[in-house]
């Protein structure tokens, strides 16, 4: 639940007293609370007025319409300056200066590939902005219209696959960032993520967790990785194919240059993780399993013995 809650409104405490009753403590709970908080147009935590108020508060953001539809493309899932313009059908240009706009005021993220030099990655940071670009306003007429439950449900697909999928690996990467090196054995420098080229499978891999050796630079080319991770929030606990796609991962960095000898592997999963994943990270020093009590301090990690 507090992970639920934490990807619908983050952890700004000032938003406790806006939202009525107590907090959820179970699925049915949490339907209800969303609800009645962020879907209900009646209470000071409706997640469209909420958006416009935060919007309004810099004195920069004057066409809100425009930072709307920015938002709205980013939350999409457009994430370069490109992308974000070809979905508007707007010049490259005309959005770099709005966008750094958004990024000041802490509603989107600017994140650079930790391997190699390319576009950065463009994200919503501020749940509640996310929370109203996908979810309210797509369905407004609805939600506005008494509808909230229908809405709800409506929603649940894209509350799963763009928002809670998401958040869970930012989560994993504030986890490597600030708890593993107390936790586990892994000494992490900087950590983000990459994409890392497969030419023998005619793909790319992406790497939700990646952390540096300590005193390692981004983008260098030869830099000795200290972990790579998978997080994932699907129903579906994490199994050996993934812990496959890892290895296949650490040696394809491996081809590229980077030392990979110390390099852990970590799977983050929502749900846990089958038998013989955990067989296999009872047996293995260089495989770690963390799942949900894991990540927030309420139990151990599993593996790296």
């Amino acid at each position: 639940m507090a992970l639920l809650v934490d990807a619908c409104v983050g952890g700004a405490p000032g938003y406790r007293p806006l939202a009525p009753g107590g907090s959820p403590q179970s699925m049915v709970e949490f339907d209800d609370w969303v609800q009645r908080t962020l879907l209900d147009p009646g209470r000071a935590l409706y997640s469209r007025v909420e958006a416009e108020i935060l919007l309004r508060e810099d004195p920069r953001i004057t066409h809100r319409t425009l930072y709307y539809d920015l938002l709205s493309a980013v939350a999409q899932g457009a994430s370069t300056p490109a992308k974000i313009g070809g979905l508007l059908e707007r010049q490259r240009s005309t959005v770099i200066a709005p966008l750094e706009v958004l990024e000041s005021a802490g509603y989107v993220r600017r994140e650079q590939d930790l391997l190699k030099t390319r576009s950065p990655v463009i994200t919503v940071a501020d749940p509640v902005i996310r929370f109203n670009q996908l979810i309210t306003l797509p369905l407004v007429d609805m939600v506005e219209h008494g509808r909230a439950r229908q809405a709800w449900q409506e929603s649940r697909p894209t509350f799963h696959s763009k928002i809670l999928g998401p958040h869970f690996e930012e989560l994993a990467r504030r986890w490597t960032r600030a708890f593993a090196p107390d936790e586990t054995t892994i000494r992490a420098g900087v950590v983000g993520s990459t994409e890392v080229p497969d030419p023998s499978a005619k793909t790319k891999h992406e790497v939700d967790v990646l952390a540096l050796a300590p005193g390692e630079r981004p983008q260098s080319a030869h830099a000795r990785i200290a972990l790579i991770g998978e997080a994932k929030a699907t129903i579906q606990p994490r199994g050996m194919r993934d812990v496959d796609r890892l290895q296949r991962i650490r040696d394809l960095l491996a081809g590229l240059g980077h030392h990979i000898e110390d390099a852990a592997l970590v799977l983050c999963s929502l749900h846990g993780f089958p038998p013989d994943v955990q067989r296999a990270a009872a047996r293995r020093r260089d495989l770690l399993l963390v799942d949900l009590p894991a990540l927030y301090g309420d139990g151990p990690v599993h593996g790296g013995r």
